[in-house]
């Protein structure tokens, strides 16, 4: 009983559905395609086409390659050189006291290095000396003295055009850090004696020439005479 009333029910539904008119179907359709109001096709996205690479950038990218390829696994040791890199470049900015230690140890070394010892050739030392002598035996040693200065200084100035300047007094080039030490005090001696004579007023004898030669023949000749 209570089967049969479903089924009826069931039925009655069925025929309660109105049927599909498709031609009301496509009308409605149209009419909603036809409405400006309402998009159905969306744009087309636009890409622009890319500029090629520079014809220079092929060539790094495949030397950055085969540097990477080639250094394989020593990518650890080159970072841990970097980082003493820094480390060092820090110390550098943070500390300067070690700044200027480096750099006068530096410059030591370098001073140590590059300065070359300046002496009279032995030719041109004897040379000097018996022109010098000459002039003592006719008793004129003022100008024998005189003359070893002056030739000295004309071959410092060939040796070193730097070390004698326009300004410099016979005094200073005598001071001069670029001679050797004992060179110095041998220029200091005739110095003094060629200025007794040029501005002190008082004639030079035997014995200042003796003494003038004597320094500049040790020096120049290592004792030799």
């Amino acid at each position: 009983m209570a089967g049969a009333q479903g089924a009826d029910g069931l039925g009655h539904a069925v025929a309660s559905v109105l049927p599909v008119d498709s031609a009301q179907v496509d009308a409605a359709w149209k009419a909603i395609r036809a409405d400006p109001s309402i998009q159905f096709d969306l744009p087309e996205k636009i890409v622009e086409p890319r500029d090629p690479p520079p014809e220079w950038l092929e060539p790094v990218l495949r030397t950055i390659g085969n540097f990477v390829q080639w250094v394989g696994g020593g990518w650890r040791v080159i970072l841990w050189i970097i980082a003493i890199v820094i480390i060092v470049a820090l110390l550098f900015a943070l500390v300067p006291s070690l700044r200027a230690w480096i750099a006068e140890k530096l410059g030591r070394n370098r001073m140590v290095e590059e300065a070359p010892v300046w002496a009279p050739t032995e030719t041109r030392a004897r040379a000097l000396l018996e022109d010098a002598d000459a002039l003592a035996a006719a008793g004129r040693y003022d100008e024998a003295v005189h003359l070893l200065l002056f030739r000295s200084i004309d071959d410092i100035v060939a040796w070193r055009g730097d070390v004698v300047r326009p300004a410099d007094t016979s005094r200073d080039i005598a001071r001069a850090d670029a001679l050797p030490e004992n060179a110095r005090g041998v220029f200091a001696g005739i110095v003094a004696a060629v200025e007794r004579s040029l501005f002190g007023g008082r004639a030079l004898v035997q014995d200042d020439w003796q003494r003038a030669r004597a320094d500049y023949a040790g020096f120049a000749l290592k004792g030799a005479r």
